[in-house]
């Protein structure tokens, strides 16, 4: 009986190779958690090849999809195409996020965007470092909070242009926002700095952002991207009573026009929420809104929007916004649109919306349009953060 036993483990034991290989492997996961967790990994008595980042092969994935139906009362162009009263999947997004080290994060955000049906393009929408700190004496613990971005990201010029597509609170960008930053708003390579300022109380903070931005890309400013455009935010948020939250940011722009003409964009932003503690998951409302004002050369060319928002249910949403501004073509033509939409969540993953817009003003082609929107939105794998207006 022994005798069959020694043979057993002999038979089953691994070889001593195969055994060696495997405590590595063990070994290199333990520093990979450790690592992850903040600590200290162990020095190993061997030389290293350098820090293993926790996230080396498995970033977390994000897949999204939109898709939109439309019926409208006047044509709709992209270009020279017709996309009214059809069905377009608008597009697809595959968010891509990890820890590059113990002091970065990395965000690589590719989009399939689609304006004509069955047309796709391929973009990176965005692909950043954030810098948290570094292993140097001056940044090991940054003054402030400070944290860099560089890459390419959505600028901070408006609390709705930091959004992508799937994240907005309607189906289509406001009018001021298509007519300054142009459809899919403000994207462009440049380095962000962000810092957050002594507040008033424990309530309220205060937070200050500065970009530099290669120039041009946006219809407000079309110069040169050799040319930097600059931009500033300053952002302030308060909690009230718990359940009444206020936030307010004001927007400053500086960017060249293609006739080297220097333009300059103030704005500012507001969002409100109430959210009762008590039935938080099933009651709550939103006011917003954003003012932008452009002086460009001799023109002026500004505009403003609103909208409220109201939850019926734990998973449904009605709201309502209104749009006026002028065209940067002609500052004295103006645009005004006025809206209904109503939001389904079957869960954080499935979202329906019906929507209803009519829109007036100077620009003939869409005075007098009238629109219904049915949108479908679908995210797959991880999920980042739901934005401010939904209780998810």
């Amino acid at each position: 009986m022994l005798h069959g036993l020694l043979v057993f483990q002999l038979v089953a034991a691994p070889p001593p190779a195969d055994l060696e290989k495997r405590l590595k492997e063990l070994e290199n996961e333990v520093q990979k958690l450790k690592l992850q967790s903040g600590e200290e990994p162990e020095t190993a008595a061997a030389p290293s090849t350098g820090p293993v980042s926790p996230n080396l092969f498995n970033p977390t994935i994000t897949g999204v999809g939109n898709g939109l139906f439309r019926y409208d009362s006047k044509p709709v162009y992209a270009g020279e195409d017709r996309i009214d009263r059809t069905f377009n999947v608008r597009e697809f997004e595959v968010d891509l996020r990890a820890a590059v080290d113990p002091f970065a994060d990395g965000v690589i955000i590719l989009a399939f965007p689609s304006e004509v049906p069955g047309e796709f393009s391929t973009e990176v929408e965005e692909g950043y470092v954030t810098i948290k700190s570094l292993p140097i004496p001056i940044f090991d613990e940054p003054p402030l909070g400070l944290k860099l971005k560089v890459g390419r990201f959505r600028t901070d010029v408006g609390r709705v242009n930091r959004l992508h597509l799937h994240d907005l609170p309607q189906s289509i960008r406001p009018l001021v926002s298509d007519e300054l930053w142009g459809d899919d708003g403000y994207i462009g390579n440049g380095i962000s700095a962000q810092v957050f300022l002594p507040s008033f109380d424990e309530e309220s903070a205060i937070e200050l952002t500065a970009q530099v931005m290669a120039g041009g890309g946006v219809p407000v400013a079309d110069g040169s991207p050799r040319v930097p455009a600059f931009v500033g935010n300053l952002r302030w948020f308060r909690t009230f009573a718990g359940a009444h939250n206020l936030d307010l940011a004001f927007v400053v722009h500086w960017g060249k026009t293609a006739d080297a003409l220097s333009s300059t964009t103030l704005g500012g932003d507001l969002l409100y929420k109430w959210k009762p503690l008590r039935r938080g998951e099933f009651k709550s409302f939103v006011v917003g809104g954003e003012v932008l004002a452009a002086f460009r050369g001799d023109a002026r060319p500004w505009g403003w929007f609103a909208f409220a928002q109201g939850q019926l249910a734990r998973t449904t949403y009605l709201g309502a916004r209104y749009d006026d501004t002028a065209t940067v073509a002609d500052d004295q033509a103006r645009r005004h649109a006025a809206s209904v939409y109503l939001t389904w969540y079957t869960s954080e993953f499935l979202r329906f919306r019906l929507g209803y817009e009519h829109r007036f003003g100077d620009v003939t082609a869409e005075d007098g349009q009238n629109s219904l929107f049915a949108e479908l939105n679908f995210i797959i794998g991880a999920h980042p953060t739901e934005p401010f207006w939904v209780n998810k």
